[in-house]
């Protein structure tokens, strides 16, 4: 009887008989060939279109508010997750629960950030104030570089005019920038805009010519959503919305905003300003035309999102690159684009009153800096730094912006006098408490040194 190791040789003889069938007779006959493959695929290297990107929702919202309308359009490029706005959008609609927002306030609200304040505007009534793309002259002088003593470091910044009218504002630019420059940096602005347009229409011209459906399709929904872009940025979609009823009350109050950075930004101007840009919101007016346009910039970026997975990899190798090479055009001429708005939206917003208090070794120093060394404009008289939470609640502190007020009421026109100065700084430490007198001293000694005396009390 055949044993067990008979089969399983017999078996092997059969399967590599088998096999040695599939394979060249000899090494002569091998040739390496290519698979081709008509199919539809999917690949990684599509979702490049559609990769989060935080600054894709604040250039959206530019679009969509276009607020310095009269000094330049600004343009939403097809960068790198330029699509994502516009699906969120339409998910936001097919799914929010408070229909009546209109998802483009969100879209605004995204870049709007509150900073927290303490004020006296309005009795303490707004504790925030919205920094976005109407004001965004303030972000470098919010984003200030501190020393080393960051707790102590100030930055005052008189809000004059919060929201100017466009003549004004085209005003400003002339006077500081010439009309020759304002002109070429808006031009700029326009030209990479229509750079970005030509790409993606020639890229949809080769798509043709080359016979590739799928390429085609890609660049025509990008065109499209371009093309809707263009039609957004003639008109402004979102406003500011300003109370139609605000007392003009022009006496000087402030709102303090202290970074989790460090450093102390405080907002000074008349009420009327203050109250106005705190309780400025977005508003969208529902017309036909600007629904259609809506919805003709959402559908359209839905599609070339999709359309980008789907699409780019059943593409040929070089509208491939071409597409990536759109994209990455797009992404860092975005960064050029926001360089160049910044610097328009802080020079049509003309002379700016802001002053830098910084190098202190102690916070009463920098207060008695900022009340009695700094621009006119900026000196904080007034400001009661015990009531709004900012300093201790002790005697020698209340006593001191007693003194802080005294002297800052000496006529201005003239030298303050030295001797006036010592009278009212021997006052002060007379009403001082004698278990503070040591900080009372101190900060006489502070008082006398900023304003140039010799510390002879």
């Amino acid at each position: 009887m055949p044993s067990s190791s008979l089969y399983l040789s017999s078996l092997l003889s059969i399967i590599g008989l088998a096999q040695a069938e599939k394979f060249p007779q000899s090494l002569t006959d091998l040739h390496a060939q290519l698979k081709s493959d008509d199919g539809v695929t999917f690949d990684p290297l599509g979702v490049a279109a559609v990769l989060y990107n935080p600054r894709v929702d604040k250039s959206a919202a530019r679009l969509y508010t276009q607020f310095d309308r009269g000094l330049f359009i600004w343009p939403h490029l097809t960068m790198i997750g330029g699509t994502l706005p516009p699906m969120q959008m339409l998910v936001e609609r097919l799914n929010a629960t408070m229909k009546w927002i209109h998802p483009s306030i969100k879209l605004c609200a995204q870049d709007t950030v509150m900073l927290h304040v303490r004020s006296d505007v309005s009795g303490n009534v707004f504790r925030q104030l919205p920094l976005n793309l109407s004001n965004a002259w303030l972000t470098d002088i919010i984003s200030f570089q501190t020393s080393k003593q960051p707790g102590n470091d100030f930055v005052v910044v008189y809000v004059d005019a919060m929201y100017q009218s466009r003549e004004e504002r085209q005003k400003n630019v002339r006077q500081q920038l010439g009309n020759l420059t304002w002109l070429l940096t808006k031009w700029a602005l326009d030209l990479i805009c229509l750079v970005n347009g030509a790409m993606l229409t020639t890229g949809m011209v080769c798509g043709i010519l080359m016979a590739d459906l799928w390429a085609f399709t890609l660049f025509f929904l990008y065109s499209s959503h371009w093309f809707a872009s263009v039609l957004i940025s003639f008109t402004s979609m979102v406003k500011i919305h300003k109370p139609d009823h605000i007392k003009n009350d022009t006496q000087d109050r402030y709102a303090v905003y202290e970074r989790d950075e460090g450093g102390t930004v405080i907002f000074k101007g008349p009420q009327k300003e203050l109250e106005e840009w705190a309780r400025s919101t977005w508003e969208y007016d529902r017309t036909g035309v600007k629904d259609a346009l809506h919805w003709f910039w959402t559908l359209s970026g839905t599609f070339s999102g999709i359309s980008s997975v789907a699409c780019m990899v059943n593409m040929k190798g070089a509208l491939q690159l071409a597409f990536l090479g759109v994209l990455v055009y797009s992404s860092l001429a975005e960064i050029c684009a926001t360089r160049i708005a910044r610097h328009l939206q802080t020079k049509a917003h003309g002379h700016i009153f802001a002053d830098r208090v910084l190098n202190n070794q102690t916070r009463s120093r920098a207060i008695i800096r900022a009340t009695l060394q700094i621009t006119r404009e900026c000196r904080l008289k007034g400001l009661d730094w015990v009531k709004m939470g900012l300093l201790p609640p002790m005697q020698v502190f209340e006593k001191m912006q007693e003194l802080l007020e005294e002297i800052s009421n000496i006529e201005e026109s003239i030298a303050i006098p030295r001797g006036l100065v010592e009278e009212k700084c021997a006052n002060f430490l007379n009403n001082v408490d004698s278990s503070e007198q040591m900080l009372a001293q101190r900060i006489v000694d502070e008082v006398m040194e900023t304003l140039g005396f010799l510390k002879s009390i």
